[in-house]
C-alpha cells in the first residue's frame, strides 16, 4: 500500500479563569507540526484570548492506495 498525506488538523484546548474548556480547531495545517511549533502557536492564542493553554491534539488523514 502507498500512503499519501491528505491533511492534518489541530485542536487546542484552552482554559478560562473558571477552568472551563474552550476548544479551537484548525484544519489543513502543515503535515507534521513539531512540538515547538505547537507550543509557540498555543502561546500566540494565549496572548490573543487571555486564556491558558490546556492541551493540543493532532489528527492526520492519509489516503491509502493499493499497489498493483
Amino acid at each position: 500500500m502507498n500512503t499519501t498525506w491528505n491533511k492534518t488538523n489541530l485542536t487546542v484546548t484552552m482554559l478560562d479563569a473558571d477552568d472551563q474548556k474552550i476548544r479551537f480547531s484548525y484544519s489543513n495545517i502543515i503535515e507534521k507540526p513539531s512540538d515547538d511549533q505547537i507550543t509557540k502557536f498555543a502561546a500566540v492564542i494565549e496572548k490573543l484570548t487571555n486564556l491558558s493553554f490546556g492541551t493540543a491534539s493532532i489528527t492526520t488523514t492519509d489516503n491509502k492506495t493499493q499497489v498493483a
